[in-house]
């Protein structure tokens, strides 16, 4: 009788125990893992910061600028009837 007390009261406490895990400490736990993955992939921590439409475009300093000025020529097509 003393032993099933004591396997009701274990069941009893890890029942608890994983209702305040899965409640409290395994979302702390996703969103720790979230924003190690968007500092990882350099996301912006509040999406709300950047605009819808907003873009920007970063150049890379060292490449050489190519200006020739003559970049190619205009090619008109026509369509052809049959």
């Amino acid at each position: 009788m003393n032993t099933l007390i004591w396997i009701f009261l274990f069941l009893i406490l890890f029942y608890y125990a994983m209702k305040l895990f899965l409640r409290y400490v395994l979302p702390w736990l996703l969103g720790r893992y979230v924003r190690k993955q968007q500092e990882k992939y350099g996301m912006p921590k509040d999406p709300e910061m950047k605009k819808e439409g907003d873009v920007r475009i970063r150049k890379d300093p060292s490449a050489k600028k190519n200006d020739d000025g003559d970049f190619g020529e205009y090619v008109d097509f026509e369509e052809i009837e049959e």
